[in-house]
């Protein structure tokens, strides 16, 4: 009985460790955090943090993780919440969300964009978790698209892809969720072009 609430009990403190990490690097940035950070928010020691996570990368993995799986849940949920809907609508409703949390203020953008920006040619591992989580979303819209019998759905899966991503990275700097109307939009054109 004893290791399994010890192992309930650290599973439980690394789960603590993730999310106040994955808080404070998506509002300050992976490089501008420290592990000092973490740990004087989580009051952990830094041979515990290293113990369970290996290095700061290894806890940025953890974290990337940790939103990847989250999100990809979240967003499936969001897009099949109408179980009527045509493929094209349920495929469209990937902007609504975005727009949903811009209009509730977020405008940190990705995390995972985040990560691949500041690690692009300096964290292998953490280039390749952040890509999984992209194709994971491409993948979705794939094969939503699929669903509806459209043509070329492939293409116009890294097409959408591409108004997506660059509604988040616009909605940054303009911080409205306006840019996530327009990029909808621009994805209904698309659709019905094909």
């Amino acid at each position: 009985m004893k290791n399994n609430s010890e192992s309930a009990a650290k599973s439980l403190k690394r789960e603590e460790m993730v999310k106040f990490a994955f808080d404070t690097f998506y509002k300050n940035g992976f490089h501008a955090t420290g592990v000092d950070t973490v740990m004087e928010g989580t009051g952990i020691s830094k041979r515990t943090l290293y113990k369970h996570f290996g290095s700061k990368e290894g806890l940025i993995l953890a974290t990337i993780d940790y939103y990847r799986t989250n999100m990809l849940e979240i967003i499936l949920g969001y897009i099949n919440s109408n179980p009527n809907a045509q493929p094209v609508d349920k495929m469209l409703r990937i902007f609504d969300f975005l727009i949903e949390k811009a209009e509730e203020g977020h405008y940190n953008g990705c995390f995972v964009m985040n990560a691949k920006t500041e690690y692009t040619n300096k964290g292998t591992e953490i280039e390749a978790s952040c890509d999984q989580y992209t194709a994971g979303i491409q993948q979705l819209i794939e094969a939503t698209l699929k669903e509806g019998n459209i043509l070329d759905y492939n293409e116009l899966a890294v097409q959408i892809m591409m108004l997506f991503e660059g509604a988040i990275i616009r909605s940054k700097v303009t911080r409205s969720a306006n840019t996530m109307r327009l990029a909808k939009n621009a994805a209904r054109m698309l659709c019905e072009y094909k």
